[in-house]
């Protein structure tokens, strides 16, 4: 390794350490690489959908649809080679849940054009930001988005990789799209889910642990004690969205308890009929 390339290395790890926080960023204790977690921004009202006949093991035969802020990362992990940046790029996996293996082979590819384009230059925080600006468009998915699963066998590939060196395409949703059709697997790919009925599970569970973790860091004003704290000190209605701190709810709760509404313990909102739910209470 020239000293250069290791400056170089040393210099770009620590940047990206910087940048990112610990569920973002982590930098490999033995080797010079890492593992990047890549949260795409969703559009506002994003859905995703199973179709009836891909259901697998879904109890609603007609379907599944849902509206999710937050999807699972992308998760990128790479290793960088001594002569890298002077000479060769750095190697990676890229892997995710709701990504076909067509779809994220078409973002390595696309990775490999940016190295290409910046040979000699390091690329891991362009390769970070692509994957977390562009990924939607560059592989034209909008809403409603359906999940699908990828059946592979003992092969991964019907089509087999495109070798680095070769012609480089520029055209993002051309090549997402070719990708999807010839079925162009690269072994850097993977679909690291092992069922549809799962994938859904785990897009769930993250999306709603995600919203918590967003409410509770930030601020909102109690309409009962005029107060404003952090959301970890409040409770929201699923339903309607009205938020209050924990402390004036246990007062209302106790109330309404004391006159008998043990059942039915709803929003303080006047006219507002929605209901806590018993791990709420």
């Amino acid at each position: 390794m020239s000293s250069e390339d290791k400056e170089a290395q040393e210099d770009e790890l620590l940047a990206l350490a910087s940048i990112y926080d610990e569920d973002e960023f982590k930098r490999a204790e033995s080797a010079q690489g890492g593992e990047t977690r890549i949260c795409l921004e969703l559009p506002q009202n994003f859905k995703i959908f199973v179709s009836g006949s891909s259901a697998e093991s879904l109890q609603n035969d007609s379907g599944f649809e849902y509206t999710v802020c937050f999807l699972p990362p992308l998760v990128l992990n790479f290793e960088l080679p001594p002569d890298y940046p002077s000479t060769s790029p750095p190697v990676f996996t890229l892997s995710g849940k709701w990504l076909s293996q067509a779809q994220l082979s078409a973002l390595c590819k696309h990775l490999d054009n940016v190295w290409e384009e910046n040979r000699g230059c390091v690329v891991l925080f362009a390769w970070m930001q692509f994957l977390k600006e562009e990924t939607l468009s560059y592989l034209n998915i909008s809403s409603p988005y359906e999940l699908k699963m990828c059946h592979q066998g003992t092969g991964q590939s019907r089509t087999p990789v495109v070798p680095l060196d070769t012609e480089k395409d520029c055209d993002g949703a051309a090549s997402s799209a070719a990708a999807e059709e010839e079925e162009i697997i690269d072994a850097r790919a993977v679909q690291d889910v092992e069922s549809l009925s799962s994938l859904i599970r785990e897009i769930l569970d993250f999306d709603q642990a995600q919203r918590r973790k967003s409410f509770n860091s930030k601020m909102y004003l109690c309409n009962i004690c005029f107060c404003e704290k952090l959301g970890s000190e409040c409770m929201y209605f699923s339903e309607c969205s009205h938020v209050y701190c924990k402390a004036c709810l246990k007062d209302y709760f106790e109330i309404q308890i004391r006159d008998g509404q043990v059942r039915c313990l709803n929003c303080p909102e006047p006219k507002c009929s929605s209901v806590a739910t018993p791990g709420q209470v």
